[in-house]
């Protein structure tokens, strides 16, 4: 007999997706805006602003080359990190197929 309610279905266990806790979730949104900032706003600044003499020059350039390579590292940072708690919450989850009432 088929189920015809409007009703969504419940979602099975095993393709329930895993929460991410609010700890979790504020550290991916300041991984975002740093790494945005990093690899994005500082370099195109740094690149609007006209170099005055071949010294500023020079000095603009290795701020954006060590903006953009602290952004490669939040990047590594922030993916070594989701992975690992994402591992964390896999191992933690509910058994599949919970014992019956003994």
């Amino acid at each position: 007999m088929e189920n015809h309610s409007p009703c969504p279905q419940p979602v099975p266990e095993k393709s329930r997706p895993l929460r991410l806790s609010r700890g979790m979730k504020i550290f991916h949104i300041w991984m975002a805006g740093l790494s945005a900032l990093f690899l994005f706003a500082i370099p195109i600044a740094i690149g609007l602003i006209p170099p005055i003499d071949y010294e500023t020059d020079d000095l603009l350039f290795n701020v954006g080359v060590g903006s953009v390579l602290a952004g490669i590292a939040a990047l590594i940072l922030w993916a070594y990190q989701g992975i690992d708690d994402w591992l964390g919450r896999r191992s933690n989850a509910p058994a599949r197929n919970p014992k019956r009432n003994q």
